[in-house]
């Protein structure tokens, strides 16, 4: 993010913590002059909506970017050399086209795949095609005694003999076999190459779905082809964001809708509550807009999010209404009571909240940064909001007139029958306390057993599940061809001409060699493919020939001799560094991190003569080491935000003991919940490693208003079971409304296009039950058995 978008939202964020502050410690301003605070919050919620949205034509103005550049650790030494190499040897973005025939060397087939090759290559914005009709092929032609250059295949031959020997030479041609054609010839590839453009020209010009529309259109019935790179999973990535803001965000307003409906019964109590969220939704992507931020594969996520945690606010204030309306001579002293009621209890939530999104800023991973920001400008938002604009909107509204089944008919209906059982199990759990704390200290041990056992495993194209048909195709392509995931291995030399040297470009060669047969390296390219088949050309075709020559003069010739273009992504035009492309199939960071691992040991225990030096870069070798760096500062997040919540609930409660016991049943479920993650059921991903601390910062919430009435009951002379059982009664509707909410909405990230934040919706949610759980038996439980 550019300096200025980080002060200007810091600045919303102070600015906002301040007015929700002042104005909570004085509502008499709130209730005295509604119509100009509401007035205010109308005004502001217009501008961000007007700073969000393109009227001509209809549109949002905010940006996507489906890159996995933001996913990437700024402070990798990787990552230096990742952008020399791109300089020196041009982009690693793969887009691979893999088509399968019955057999590729047949007149069909190869017809198939030369109308396919001249339309792709016609398209603008295209720079380059590659494959076997358009390959440039170098061979000793002995009729004539000379080196032919030219296009492997000018014309599709119908002759059996010319296509048998064309598969013969394809087969044994270590340049072709695997990139062009399978080791089985039952496919062909494709390698397109493009013109420099950013992402959003590449989305905007139409060039994959133009791709996939020839090859549907001339591939044979008989015939299948399959595409796989990382500008097609950027297309992928920048639907699946599209798809997932048009659907998220309207299906999470429904179900909070039927939520709050269910438990309120009152048109005031679904408005207000959704009313606040999607008014803080506005106001941050509004800001987002404005300062011309981009929605990546994590911000996707803010809208639901915000929804249920802005809601969760709104929900309290209009619960407390309900309760202080009952008795309340008008609507103004009504919501000034409520406010003077719930202010602390929401503060602190707002606040602790805002620490847990607060530790993800402790990161090198701007996607997460970014993520981390603008959550806690939106939870700002959404505090302000209902601890103004709720109250204010109350204020104006008639007192409502409560009938059976409503809050207020001393326990009639379904949210009264709720009120009583929660006091029954507040009264169970007062009195079997013991039992209660030893099966959460059973399954906090047995958490703390599985923690050794996570798995991290995060990267680009494990965001969609193994059976989505952008990985399907990616697993085919590896399979019939070279692995489409590059790696590089530069080599720098002493200087200029340095691969010319016959004893360095020879060391190269067997460096090649040893990197070929490594566990997960599918396929290695380098100048040394061309240089020997160059070599036994000029050789008269001797196979023993295709080797590197004895003399720099005869290497250096040779060089010469080779067309740029194919030259280009191994060798720079001085001759002074080199590049071995390792392309594999592998997925998942583990598995990139092994192979990076297993690389480097053949780089250690080979040395290369002349002082060069061979490095290990790649765009996915960065994202493997920005998955290892965010597990790596997974305890500081947690215990950062862990120390810093329990400073703010014992400033706030001004008590340490309450702070201490506010912390029990919020850090059981963030144990509990790496503790499934150690029991396998899902990887450590980048947006599942984003649960523990924010998870940590929301369920303060309920515990809050649990214990700021609590300390009330206990004042009034109640006992601890007494206290329990009122602050359940009274408190713990909203505490079910707001978790059931809570839960909801990440569950409604479930239905995300992607595998891992679909994890991160199921998990989040899962987590949060826990929460509600440990509010509602664990803290009654310590604040009885130890007589709080």
């Amino acid at each position: 993010m550019a300096a200025y978008s980080v002060i200007a939202v810091v600045s919303g964020i102070v600015l906002g913590s301040l007015a929700s502050l002042v104005l909570a410690y004085r509502p008499q301003w709130v209730v005295l002059h509604p119509r100009g605070i509401l007035m205010l919050v109308a005004v502001l919620t217009v501008l961000a909506g007007q700073a969000l949205l393109d009227l001509n034509p209809p549109g949002l103005r905010i940006r996507i970017d489906p890159s996995s550049e933001s996913l990437l650790a700024l402070g990798d030494p990787v990552a230096e050399l990742y952008r020399e190499a791109v300089r020196d040897f041009g982009h690693d973005e793969i887009y691979a086209v893999a088509l399968e025939c019955p057999e590729v060397f047949h007149t069909d087939c190869l017809s198939s795949l030369e109308r396919v090759s001249n339309r792709v290559a016609h398209l603008e914005g295209v720079r380059s095609v590659s494959s076997l009709v358009d390959a440039t092929s170098l061979r000793w032609v002995e009729s004539e005694e000379w080196i032919e250059i030219k296009p492997f295949i000018e014309s599709v031959p119908e002759d059996r003999a010319i296509l048998r020997e064309l598969r013969h030479r394809a087969l044994n041609d270590v340049v072709y076999r695997r990139t062009l054609v399978a080791e089985d010839a039952k496919a062909a590839a494709l390698n397109i190459g493009f013109q420099e453009m950013d992402d959003a020209f590449f989305l905007a010009s139409g060039l994959d779905d133009s791709i996939t529309g020839i090859l549907a259109g001339e591939v044979e019935p008989q015939q299948s082809y399959h595409v796989a790179g990382r500008p097609h999973t950027k297309v992928h990535v920048y639907n699946g964001i599209v798809r997932d803001l048009w659907l998220l965000i309207p299906l999470a307003i429904v179900l909070m809708g039927i939520v709050l409906w269910a438990f309120f019964r009152t048109l005031r109590g679904v408005v207000l509550p959704l009313g606040t969220a999607l008014a803080a939704n506005i106001w941050t992507f509004g800001a987002m807009a404005e300062l011309g931020e981009s929605l990546t594969l994590l911000s996707g996520m803010l809208g639901p999010l915000l929804l249920a945690i802005g809601s969760v606010y709104g929900v309290h204030v209009v619960a407390r209404y309900d309760e202080e309306a009952r008795e309340a001579p008008n609507p103004a002293r009504a919501a000034l009571v409520s406010l003077e009621q719930v202010r602390l209890p929401a503060l602190i939530a707002s606040l602790t909240t805002v620490i847990g999104f607060a530790a993800l800023l402790i990161t090198d991973v701007p996607a997460v940064f970014q993520l981390g920001l603008f959550a806690m400008l939106g939870i700002v938002a959404s505090t302000l909001i209902a601890l103004v604009g709720i109250p204010a909107a109350l204020a104006i509204f008639p007192l409502p007139v409560y009938g059976p089944g409503v809050k207020g008919q001393g326990g009639q209906g379904p949210s009264g029958g709720l009120d009583v059982g929660l006091a029954k199990l507040a009264r169970l759990v007062g009195r079997h306390s013991a039992l209660a704390l030893g099966v959460w200290v059973a399954l906090g041990l047995g958490a703390v057993a599985l923690l050794p056992h996570i798995e991290v495993d995060t990267d680009y194209l494990s965001y969609f599940a193994p059976d989505d048909p952008l990985r399907q195709d990616f697993e085919a392509v590896n399979r019939l061809l070279a692995g489409v995931v590059p790696i590089y291995v530069v080599i720098d030399g002493d200087g200029p001409g340095s691969f010319r040297d016959p004893d360095l470009v020879r060391a190269v060669d067997a460096l090649e060699d040893r990197l070929s047969v490594v566990p997960g390296v599918s396929r290695t390219l380098s100048f040394n493919d061309m240089l020997g088949r160059l070599n036994r050309a000029f050789h008269a075709d001797e196979p023993e020939a295709e080797r590197v020559p004895d003399s720099r003069a005869a290497i250096t010739e040779l060089l010469f001799m080779l067309p740029k273009d194919d030259l280009t992504p191994f060798l720079t035009v001085d001759h002074s560094r080199a590049n071995v492309i390792v392309r594999t199939g592998a997925v998942g960071s583990s598995a990139i991190l092994e192979l990076e691992r297993k690389l480097q040991e053949v780089l250690d225990s080979h040395p290369l003569p002349r002082g060069a030096q061979a490095r290990i870069t790649g765009n996915a070798i960065l994202l493997a080491h920005s998955a290892d760096a965010i597990t790596r500062a997974q305890p500081r997040s947690v215990g950062l935000a862990a120390v810093a919540i329990f400073g703010l609930i014992t400033l706030a409660l001004r008590s340490p003991g309450l702070g201490f016991v506010a912390m029990i049943p919020n850090l059981v479920p963030v144990l509990l919940f790496f503790g499934l993650l150690g029991a396998g059921l899902a990887p450590l991903s980048l947006p599942v490693s984003l649960i523990g601390s924010m998870a940590l910062g929301i369920a303060i919430d309920d515990s809050a208003h649990f214990l700021v009435r609590y300390t009330r009951e206990r004042r009034r002379g109640g006992d601890p079971i007494e206290a329990a059982m009122l602050c359940s009664r009274h408190v713990g509707r909203p505490i079910v409304i707001t978790s059931v909410m809570l839960c909801l909405g990440f569950l409604v990230v479930t239905a995300s296009r992607f595998a891992t934040l679909q994890e991160f919706g199921f998990l989040s949610a899962l987590t949060m039950g826990v929460c509600l759980a440990t509010d509602l038996i664990l803290l009654p439980a310590v604040l009885t058995r130890f007589r709080v």
